[in-house]
């Protein structure tokens, strides 16, 4: 079934006038473009994350196929989910608002089309469960209505992934089909388990010919070609809560002690679920606080604790005193020790202290550069995108120097931005989002 109605499609100028930043340094990029969720027709909208979906704004991003920016709007409810939420489709070129629909109860949308549609799904509790594709052009909307079981779903290269059954029970069916037919390439069983409050509806992912399905603090792997596991983890049973998964395959836990579950250390494993290596360090620079996780290839080690690994072999490559903090106890506080990488670019580690960042090279530990400490929020190739106190920065990776600078006060006159992601465009473009606006960035020409 079709429903074309509620669809609001906008036909604006595309052309943009290339604003400079005032105050900002000459090498800075201008404004193309800013989008504000008011724009959607909804009063108190603020921007949000199509892949967490529209009930609950966890955070402000998008999906970006081809020349279209997809976000939602939603107005929230600080003691329930969403009271309303409108799909939006963005021109990436021109900031025009290019299409928006009506949405709620949308648990989750994936990040590639089918036939040039978004697709999307309710929840499970839905009243009426369905999968629900979004045409890219129109934002006219197709309902599918085969989803009564259904938790999560991803899509890739032309399939749909699905996962249905009881997670509480550990009962999980892993189905690849159609947006029409959910089971029709196979059906198989899945091992995973959480509790129905955790977050598992965008856990579903599909990467260079491997599925991953990790949730409830374990680990699932399977073929993405014929849903066979490969491996997987139990809590309980293993003694291990899941922490991050990396490239090459790499997925690192924390090992617990059976009996007192105290963290005894950190344990990495092979695409196979074979131990690459097992650490003693109880100090865990966990990727799941890591705002960028990018390395050039499976060349570039990864780190637990003060060491990096080779990701293939797990051989020790070197340690530095600079991954790791200690933190002496205070009044409230007892004395802790912390990793200190914040980001891997390329073959580039990013060590966010509380006064300064440092870059090291990643693969073979030689300190490459120290900063007045910023935050990072993005990149953009070799150069780090980052905030700083009132401003935003543009760092390079390898020398550590500020290629420029602008004031967030002055991207949007009258409003100070305060980005909390980056989304990377064509050309040197940048796609700025803050809560309630969305901004485009481009170079000027010179």
């Amino acid at each position: 079934m079709s429903v074309a109605a509620a669809v609001v499609v906008v036909t604006q100028d595309r052309t943009t006038t290339v604003e400079r930043i005032t105050d900002a340094s000459s090498s800075a990029p201008g404004v193309a473009w800013t989008v504000d969720a008011s724009v959607s027709g909804l009063d108190g909208a603020r921007f949000a994350d199509p892949r967490t979906g529209s009930m609950y704004s966890y955070s402000s991003g998008s999906i970006r196929i081809d020349d279209h920016l997809l976000t939602f709007a939603v107005v929230e409810d600080f003691e329930g989910p969403s009271t309303e939420a409108r799909l939006m489709s963005i021109d990436t070129a021109s900031g025009a608002l290019e299409w928006s629909v009506p949405v709620s109860d949308l648990q989750s949308c994936a990040d590639e089309p089918i036939d040039n549609e978004l697709v999307c799904i309710t929840t499970s509790y839905d009243d009426d469960p369905s999968l629900i594709t979004f045409d890219l052009a129109t934002g006219e909307s197709t309902m599918h209505r085969n989803t009564a079981d259904t938790f999560a779903m991803t899509v890739a290269d032309g399939h749909v992934y699905t996962t249905s059954g009881n997670l509480e029970d550990g009962d999980v069916t892993l189905h690849r089909g159609t947006v029409d037919d959910l089971s029709a390439d196979w059906t198989t069983p899945l091992q995973a388990s959480a509790g129905w409050e955790d977050d598992y509806a965008n856990q579903l992912v599909i990467d260079d010919g491997t599925g991953h399905f990790d949730v409830g603090g374990g680990f699932s792997t399977f073929d993405a070609e014929t849903g066979a596991q490969i491996w997987a983890s139990d809590v309980l049973d293993d003694c291990l809560v899941g922490s991050y998964r990396t490239l090459g395959d790499v997925v690192v836990g924390t090992r617990l002690d059976c009996d007192s579950y105290d963290t005894v250390g950190e344990v990495a494993y092979s695409r196979t679920g074979d131990v690459l290596v097992d650490s003693t360090s109880t100090v865990s620079t966990m990727p799941t606080n890591l705002t960028i996780d990018e390395p050039t290839d499976a060349s570039v080690p990864f780190v637990l604790g003060d060491t990096a690994y080779d990701r293939t072999t797990g051989e020790k490559r070197w340690t530095s005193d600079r991954l790791v903090v200690d933190r002496p106890s205070g009044d409230d506080s007892e004395a802790q020790s912390y990793g200190t990488l914040h980001a891997v670019i390329g073959d580039v580690g990013v060590l966010v202290g509380d006064r300064s960042v440092v870059g090291l090279d990643l693969r073979t530990g030689e300190h490459l550069w120290e900063a007045e400490y910023f935050s990072p929020i993005g990149t953009d190739g070799e150069v780090l995108i980052a905030l700083r106190d009132a401003d935003l920065v543009a760092v390079d990776l390898h020398s550590g120097e500020e290629r420029w600078t602008a004031p967030l006060e002055n991207i949007r006159e009258g409003e100070r931005l305060s980005p909390e992601s980056v989304v990377r465009s064509e050309d040197g473009a940048l796609v700025l989002h803050s809560g309630s606006t969305i901004a485009g960035l481009v170079p000027i020409p010179s």
